[in-house]
């Protein structure tokens, strides 16, 4: 069985945790503070099979800027990252702050997931799209696949599996040689 772990990345209440559920059925904010307040504070972790028999660990991370060590915490040994943004709120500052850390730590392999798309028209779905495009066109991520979804509604989830599966396909191997 081949393994991969991706992580999330992304704005406070973009949906990170929400997708992740979505995804896998797992709830990654466990302790009593994180269901009190909403908001995820620790890393949370899950997993999904994809079709292809590939095991994809799944790093949730906080999208606060008060937690960004926690996020920074969960970064090392992603193959992949998720870069979650809301289609009504578009690219926000933690997006930016997320998407310069992992840049700089060297991540290169990215799916952009844009969330909540049942709550915006078509037309502001479209403009959410060109400013995430050219938010990220100077970028290592400039020709990222994006996948528009709604984890309410199940919208797209087959979609970002799908990319999941051909982005980890696409991926290195990874060697144990030391």
């Amino acid at each position: 069985m081949r393994h991969i772990v991706i992580g999330t990345a992304g704005h406070v209440d973009h949906g990170k945790t929400t997708l992740v559920r979505a995804l896998t059925g797992i709830e990654t904010d466990t302790t009593a503070e994180e269901k009190k307040r909403g908001l995820t504070i620790n890393l949370g972790f899950a997993w999904l099979d994809l079709p292809d028999g590939t095991r994809a660990g799944i790093v949730d991370v906080p999208g606060h800027e008060k937690f960004i060590k926690n996020m920074v915490a969960g970064l090392p040994g992603l193959n992949l990252v998720l870069l979650v943004i809301d289609a009504n709120e578009g690219v926000m500052p933690q997006t930016k702050e997320h998407f310069d850390i992992l840049t700089l730590l060297g991540v290169r392999e990215f799916i952009v997931v844009v969330t909540k798309a049942d709550t915006v028209s078509e037309e502001l779905l479209d403009l959410a799209l060109k400013d995430i495009r050219e938010h990220l066109a100077q970028t290592p991520a400039a020709g990222a696949p994006i996948v528009v979804t709604d984890a309410l509604s199940g919208r797209g989830l087959d979609d970002l599996v799908r990319q999941i599966q051909e982005s980890a396909a696409n991926l290195p191997s990874e060697t144990a040689d030391g």
